[in-house]
């Protein structure tokens, strides 16, 4: 996100609306209308590599080793075909369902990456399957060019036979031209991938332009969409939008009470097809806020959304006061199959600050370790471990309650267990190759998939243990 700040230096001269403050106010737009460019898997051969490199962990004093298994390579959205401008894009985020794994990625923006990109715009969403025992196959892929994405979110819809799904970024407000009072950009797109025949459905495609500069993370609960908003310098520029899946407009939205939005949870022990509690994590300046807010939907319509209150924050110093503009942040339930109160904890990923438990109350944030710059976490619940990305450092391997409590008295919580070691080649290319993991997706309970920024994105397997 460290581009938000070039756009908005630009984008605020383009919110002077004729409209007023309505978030539904701006019509929606076709996908020919919005530049999306679809592509076939005949068009862009080669874009998965087939790997077999294992590795192992060994878990200090459990004698427990963990084993993982490169499967597969997508290599980074090239300038080959594309309409990017000769943009390189990086995999940004990363959302599985059954055997799919998405990707969004996005221009690394502004002449600031290795990459030298010049253009500040340029999304694609890209489908990959595990198609067998170890194997990916690259399936199908649209692109965007005058977008940009952060995070997503999807949802398998039986009835249709598709997969919606949804990506919550920014769009060239001088392209768009949406006519919404305060929208910089902001904008949350879905298109929706036929499953049966694995492939997008380019006339799926909606958007809702938001309110504000970027929408920073989106997540799915009862039924419904939660879009976050924010501008990457801890000020007074977010929100929390609650959005109908087709996109039609906003049916709640709370603009009052988040400053700039990092991340979204749902607490999965308090979740129904009718109600839901959600949790963001926003800032504003040098301090840090977990809210939450409850929706329900009794007799079949929206009864609560209630006023975002605060849960948690660093007022008493717990979360440093250290800005992290536009680093990437990411919140984790991390339960476990026990019922440990260790792991039941609300996870927070803060950039330069490190990890962090959410706790209650004020002063209630507090730093759980700081081993580096962490860019993403993601719980695996059949080992009872976290995995974590301290960017170009490498990735991570840390005891939540449940496993330290397994593997003995030498182990604590919140222990480094070990490293990921990166692939030594990819494609006969000796590597390792970029490994500076923005996302990580934990899925079919052994299966893992890494989106590495410039380096492109890694399918893995854990063994059974």
């Amino acid at each position: 996100m460290k581009k938000i700040a070039t756009i908005l230096s630009v984008a605020l001269v383009a919110v002077a609306c004729n409209r007023d403050n309505d978030p539904a106010a701006a019509a929606p737009v076709d996908a020919k209308s919005a530049g999306v460019v679809h592509y076939n898997p005949s068009d862009l051969p080669g874009s998965v590599q087939n790997l077999n490199e294992s590795f192992g962990i060994s878990a200090k004093a459990s004698g427990t080793q963990l084993n993982y298994t490169y499967r597969g390579y997508a290599k980074p959205v090239d300038n080959d075909a594309t309409p990017f401008n000769s943009d390189d894009l990086a995999a940004a985020a990363i959302f599985a369902v059954d055997d799919v794994v998405f990707v969004c990625w996005h221009t690394n923006g502004n002449g600031g990456s290795t990459l030298g990109n010049t253009n500040p715009y340029g999304g694609s969403v890209a489908a990959y399957k595990l198609s067998g025992i170890g194997q990916y196959t690259f399936m199908d892929r649209v692109d965007f060019p005058n977008h940009d994405f952060y995070k997503m979110s999807a949802h398998k819809n039986t009835s249709t036979g598709n997969i919606e799904v949804f990506v919550a970024g920014q769009r060239d407000p001088d392209e768009s031209g949406y006519l919404l009072a305060n929208h910089a950009g902001a904008t949350v797109t879905r298109i929706d991938y036929d499953y049966i025949n694995d492939e997008f459905w380019e006339p799926s495609f909606e958007e809702l332009p938001l309110p504000g500069i970027a929408a920073t993370d989106i997540v799915a609960a009862a039924s419904h969409y939660f879009v976050l908003t924010g501008n990457g310098e801890g000020t007074n520029n977010g929100g929390l939008f609650e959005v109908n899946r087709s996109l039609d407009y906003v049916l709640k939205a709370d603009q009052g009470n988040v400053e700039d939005g990092l991340a979204l949870c749902v607490d999965p022990t308090n979740l129904t097809p009718t109600s839901a509690d959600i949790y963001v994590l926003d800032r504003a300046l040098g301090t840090y806020r977990v809210q939450k807010a409850s929706v329900s939907y009794a007799g079949g319509a929206s009864t609560s959304f209630s006023t975002l209150s605060a849960h948690s924050d660093n007022t008493a110093g717990g979360a440093g006061s250290a800005p992290i503009n536009y680093e990437r942040a990411d919140m984790e339930f991390a339960l476990g199959r026990s019922s440990s109160t260790d792991t039941d904890s609300l996870i927070l990923a803060m950039g330069a600050g490190g990890v962090f438990e959410a706790g209650f109350g004020a002063g209630g944030i507090s730093r759980a370790f700081d081993n580096g710059i962490v860019t993403g976490i993601a719980f695996d619940p059949g080992l009872g471990v976290l995995y974590y990305s301290l960017g170009e450092t490498g990735m991570y391997v840390a005891a939540m309650g449940e496993y330290a409590n397994n593997a003995g008295p030498l182990v604590s919580l919140y222990d480094n267990i070990g490293r990921f070691v990166p692939p030594s080649s990819v494609g006969g290319v000796a590597g390792p190759i970029p490994f500076n993991v923005k996302d990580i997706s934990v899925f079919q309970t052994r299966h893992i998939a890494l989106a590495s920024g410039d380096g492109g994105v890694y399918f893995l397997q854990r063994d059974k243990n």
